[in-house]
Order: structure tokens, then sequence, then C-alpha cells
């Protein structure tokens, strides 16, 4: 596949498909993977044909204020494609809101992306810059949903061995590509990213996400990792906004449910079925 799984495609994330480098190839020593062949891995980890999940998602303010949204989502494998589709349960006022994605293997192809609202009565479509603007308010992008491109990025390991509360990781850098740099800052924002791959099983457990202005970044955390199905998945995914030192807003994105390989029709992904709903 061309891209790191997003979000929604598979908690494989992205952030396995955030974590995104070359300068000059770097070897990890006693492993003999590059950079890029470790992240090629993180792509290709299981993440089944098909995922469902109900998901709780968690807006916290400054001041510590709490919004809770409740999400429904389903993904696909179509041959090397990826179609997914959210709906928002709850709160009331965001009831029947439906967020649509299709992921291409063919870089050539534009990724498809729809966002319904039904105030407005029809599925409105990110494109280009759009796609680096908050998802639903969150800490998490449009780009984060959807997992970003790995052919646009560099990768170099910066530490061949880092414990992350007892887990060996890498530490991988990435920085869009300078054929690149215009496309990934106008649809990402990002300028450079700093990921730690666990070794065991090929998951990024934290990134640092360099926003390009206003001297941000964002702090992702995977956490409450274990095996459903077989499959290694995180449960838990933390988003965290800062200027400096100073936390000026964060996301927790929990997966109260998670059923891979169960039946999912193909027209669960249409437009059509955003309007209609669940």
């Amino acid at each position: 596949m061309k891209r790191l799984n997003g979000i929604l495609g598979g908690v494989g994330l992205f952030i396995a498909a955030i974590s995104l480098a070359v300068f000059m190839p770097s070897m990890a020593v006693s492993e003999g993977l590059t950079a890029f062949e470790i992240m090629k891995k993180v792509d290709k980890r299981d993440d089944g044909e098909t995922s469902i999940s109900e998901m709780t998602m968690i807006l916290i303010d400054r001041k510590g204020n709490q919004r809770i949204k409740i999400m429904k989502g389903f993904r696909k494998d179509f041959g090397e494609d990826t179609k997914t589709i959210s709906f928002f349960l709850s709160p009331e006022d965001e009831r029947n809101v439906s967020f649509l994605s299709y992921e291409w293997e063919d870089e050539s192809k534009e990724d498809d992306n729809w966002l319904y609202l039904p105030a407005l009565g029809r599925p409105k479509r990110i494109s280009g810059s759009g796609k680096k603007g908050s998802f639903m308010g969150s800490d998490f992008s449009y780009a984060d949903m959807n997992g970003l491109e790995l052919g646009d990025w560099d990768f170099k390991i910066v530490q061949e061995s880092a414990m992350v509360k007892d887990q060996d990781c890498w530490i991988i850098e990435a920085v869009p590509k300078a054929s690149k740099r215009e496309k990934v800052s106008d649809e990402t924002g990002y300028k450079k990213t700093i990921s730690w791959v666990r070794k065991d099983i090929f998951m990024t457990i934290q990134s640092r996400l360099y926003l390009e202005k206003g001297g941000k970044y964002k702090n992702f955390i995977a956490s409450d990792i274990e095996k459903i199905q077989g499959i290694w998945t995180a449960k838990k995914l933390s988003m965290i906004q800062l200027k400096g030192k100073t936390v000026e807003h964060s996301t927790v994105l929990q997966f109260d449910s998670l059923e891979y390989n169960k039946g999912v029709e193909d027209n669960m992904f249409t437009v059509q079925r955003m309007v209609r709903g669940l």
C-alpha cells in the first residue's frame, strides 16, 4: 500500500499514519532495516479485511472542560484500496453527521472525502487544504483520520533503541520530500514528525507532529494495546496540541468495541448511505 493507515482505517495508525524519511538511508544495525523499510512494515501490519467499531471521542479544552461524542465506524478493503465511513450518534446536535473516505492505492488519484452535515442537506467534499482542518472540532485532522502517503516523506532513524513503557522502539524522523513539500504543507500542515515504533509489533506508539505555523506541535499517544481476534490494536488514541509547554487542547479517541473481518456490505460506503444514516 502507498500509505500508513489512518485512524478510521484500522488503528494501525497513522499515526501509524502520522508517524512518518530519506536523507541517506539509515540502517537499523541489529535488524538490518532502513527507516523506510520499517515504515513499510508498519503500513503492512494486519488490520483485517473489514472492521466495525464503536468509539467515544472526548474533547478537552485548556480548562479541562470535556465534550463527549459517540461514533460508529465501518471499514472495508477493496483490493489495495480502502473505504471507511463513520456516523455520529451523539450529542443530539451532531446526530447523523457522517464522514466518508476513499483511500486509493494509485498515487495519481487524490483520495476522496466527504462530510455530511444534516443542516446543510447534502454531503460536502473535502479536498486539498481542507484535509488539514480539524475533524469535527477535535485535535485530529482529516489527514490524520485518513493516513499519510509514504511516498511524500523521507525517513531516517535517529535512535536505534529507546524504551517506552518497557517496550524497545526505533525513533524515526520524517520530513516531506523536497518535491512534495508544497503538497504536504497544503494537505497536512506538518513540517516534520518524530515517531516511536515498537520493534516487536511494528506499531507507532507515540509521535510528535510539528506544525508549520504558530510554533505549535501535537503529541500523539497510542495506548491500551492488545490483541483483538489476533490483530494488535491500540484501543485508546490521544492527540494533545501544545504551544511551548502549554497544552491548548486535547482529544481522546477510545474504541469501546472493535470487531474485525465481519461482513460489511459494499453499499455501506456510498454518499447516499451518508445521507440515509445508520
